[in-house]
């Protein structure tokens, strides 16, 4: 019987901080918060999340209609969330501990989980503008749980708050939506990764067959890199053809692994 032989696309993802240096802040936040520091590390695991091997990178108005829908819930969440923190904070006096404070700023963010579907999506764009809002959230909580710790009493910071959520939730929420309209996501650009629009890839597939044959014909080139990034890029938007042709050319750069 013949063994089964199945390939898969390294991804040339860009150089990432050690773990231990988020365990390292994760040290000292337990200094003062233990559930802070927790938090901490969860943020840093989903940022660090990718999307699956059998993800879009290509760009349709149904991902886009998706991805403002991330917004739009992000825009409308405080009219729900912050009852709920408020109802929290008023629980809490002087002599509550920083963990208290800090989970009475958490409690809200049960009404955020949603974002956490779109890490399920097969569309990259998706899959990045949902870790960007999860961002988002995770900075305006921990500007609420700097508010409730900032002074001896949980009021004491209500400054910070209303100054440094309101405008997370108003700037915040308008930037992430606004790259949406435009078709960009600052966290695919921090990646490096590249979306491709469905009207430019179905432009491009003729072009991009010609120069998956030019590259094949000179791999010997020693601007690898450019190659294996056209590849990449191919196989991730290119027609079925395309992506066996980018395959090819990523085997032969040591780019492909069979198990």
């Amino acid at each position: 019987m013949k063994k089964a032989t199945t390939a898969m696309v390294k991804s040339t993802e860009p150089k990432r901080m050690s773990w231990l240096l988020y365990v390292g802040i994760a040290i000292v936040l337990a200094v003062w918060t233990i559930l802070g520091a927790l938090f901490f590390l969860a943020v840093v695991w989903v940022m660090r999340q990718n999307p699956g091997s059998d993800s879009s990178f290509t760009l349709s108005d149904n991902e886009k209609k998706t991805a403002r829908r991330i917004y739009t819930w992000l825009l409308l969440s405080p009219f729900i969330a912050l009852p709920v923190f408020i109802i929290s904070a008023i629980n809490l006096s002087s002599s509550s501990t920083i963990n208290e404070r800090v989970l009475s700023a958490l409690i809200p963010l049960i009404f955020h989980l949603p974002l956490l579907l779109g890490l399920t999506s097969k569309s990259a764009f998706v899959y990045r503008h949902s870790q960007q809002s999860i961002l988002l959230m995770a900075i305006r909580a921990s500007l609420a749980a700097l508010a409730l710790n900032l002074g001896s009493g949980p009021n004491d910071g209500l400054w910070l708050f209303l100054l440094g959520n309101g405008s997370l939730w108003l700037f915040g929420t308008m930037w992430g939506r606004n790259q949406v309209i435009r078709g960009r996501c600052w966290l695919i650009e921090q990646r490096g990764e590249k979306i491709i629009s469905v009207e430019s890839a179905k432009v491009d597939s003729p072009q991009m067959d010609k120069e998956l044959e030019d590259m094949l014909k000179s791999l010997d080139a020693k601007d690898t890199l450019t190659a294996k990034t056209k590849a990449l890029n191919a196989f991730r938007t290119g027609t079925p053809e395309t992506k066996r042709r980018a395959v090819e050319i990523l085997s032969k750069l040591g780019e492909v692994e069979e198990f």
